[in-house]
């Protein structure tokens, strides 16, 4: 939004729409920030919508003087606006009711807003506004997330942070190792991706707690359904009651099922492409998982009972160069079986890749499909890579769960492994 030297006198549509666009940022603030403050029952508040929605305007304003009349006006009527907000905080800190300086620093955002829409960057200040109005709104649940994180807690999302803020721009981008394959930087965004989803996943499912079997299923299943396998196969035996294993397995299904729309979300940020060919047999797979757990939860009517899972925190450094490890072999291993075995050496270690680990591979596939390779025998290997890895889910439960748990987990895992096999089947011979 270009205003250039204008003259006073040379308004114009783009001087109202700024105007308008500056009035709605201040105006939702505002709404928020009373909205706010009168359900707190303070007994006074800093601002409220009008002044919010006046600020925002005083900002845009300042900028158009500014352009017209020089520089300093805008700095004038900021240092105003500071000034303003210094002596309202001293008089409004004084009661009880009243802490912090959250409204205070959002009206001084609120006057900055005003000054990027008259600059043009409309889109920016919006985007700030979003940002604001998150951070603003869910104060309380913020608040209720960092209560109930633990030191260890704390320490992993800061290494995801130095990981991927600070590790990447000081990798080297060449490639080097056999077949020219391996790239330090490339290896470590894909460790970055993957350890960041199951972080994720961690904190939702300690943020939500115990909401249920199929809750609690779906958000460990985000972290490692393994995990929500094992534990879940091992409690199915420790109850007496037959009903709680139905909703153990009906648990186990919905985690092994959320992980085929995590593998969709990993190709999705690595090769659009693919991701473009890939969601129809995802979609397919896990509405014939999920249909599964509810057809479950329907013939045993009842309220399922939350299950806690342990789920041990999945970021750390040993963690994080372990899969880097693995990813570096499954590339090779990859390469190697289809220069020597062709298509059937690929799909065969896909696989033998599953059994441990769907994602490695996954983002390997993704990353060949992206260089030239064939996306059919990508989407073949994703998907049998992870068909493998459910199968030892299947085989964890068979094992330790009790017979009433595996009777019915055997219906869910049966409607994957057909629902896939089909696909494969038919998108092979087609």
């Amino acid at each position: 939004m270009e205003f250039g030297t204008a003259k006073l006198s040379d308004l114009n549509m783009e001087h109202l729409t700024g105007l308008l666009i500056s009035i709605g940022i201040g105006f939702l603030i505002g709404m928020e920030r009373q909205f706010s403050k009168e359900t707190q029952e303070h007994e006074g508040q800093f601002a409220g919508i009008r002044t919010f929605t006046m600020v925002s305007m005083f900002g845009f304003i300042s900028a158009i003087l500014s352009s017209l009349m020089g520089t300093w006006i805008f700095g004038a009527t900021l240092v105003c606006v500071f000034a303003f907000v210094i002596i309202s905080y001293m008089q409004f800190s004084k009661l009880p009711s009243n802490k912090g300086a959250t409204s205070e620093f959002a009206l001084l955002i609120t006057f900055m807003l005003g000054g990027l829409v008259f600059l043009g960057m409309v889109l920016f200040a919006l985007i700030i506004m979003v940002v604001m109005l998150l951070l603003l709104t869910f104060r309380p649940t913020i608040h209720l997330f960092v209560e109930k994180l633990k030191r260890e807690e704390l320490l992993a999302i800061i290494l995801f942070v130095v990981m991927s803020a600070l590790v990447i721009p000081f990798l080297p981008d060449d490639n080097f190792g056999p077949y020219n394959l391996w790239n330090l930087k490339e290896i470590w965004q894909m460790v970055v991706l993957v350890a960041g989803t199951s972080l994720v996943g961690y904190m939702i499912a300690k943020f939500m707690g115990e909401r249920g079997t199929m809750i609690a299923g779906l958000v460990g299943g985000l972290v490692s359904s393994t995990s929500v396998a094992l534990t879940f196969s091992r409690k199915s035996k420790e109850t007496v009651s037959a009903s709680s294993s139905f909703y153990y397995a009906m648990g186990i299904i919905s985690a092994c099922t959320i992980m085929f729309p995590r593998v969709l979300f990993e190709v999705y940020v690595i090769n659009w492409e693919l991701f473009l060919e890939l969601w129809i047999p995802i979609l397919i797979i896990s509405i014939s998982g999920f249909g599964s757990a509810f057809l479950i939860y329907t013939f045993r009517k009842g309220k399922p009972g939350g299950a806690g899972i342990i789920l041990k925190n999945p970021l750390d450094l040993a963690t994080a160069i372990k899969f880097a490890l693995l990813y570096a072999a499954i590339q090779w291993l990859v390469k190697y079986a289809g220069e020597n075995f062709g298509d059937n050496g690929i799909y065969i270690a896909g696989a033998i890749s599953g059994i441990t680990d769907v994602d490695a591979i996954t983002l390997s596939m993704a990353k060949m499909a992206k260089s030239g390779g064939d996306s059919v025998i990508a989407i073949n290997t994703i998907l049998i890579a992870a068909l493998s890895n459910t199968l030892v889910k299947f085989m964890i439960v068979l094992s330790i769960g009790s017979v009433e748990l595996r009777k019915t987990a055997f219906f869910g895992f049966c409607a994957i492994f057909l629902t896939g096999s089909a696909y494969l089947l038919f998108y092979t011979t087609f």
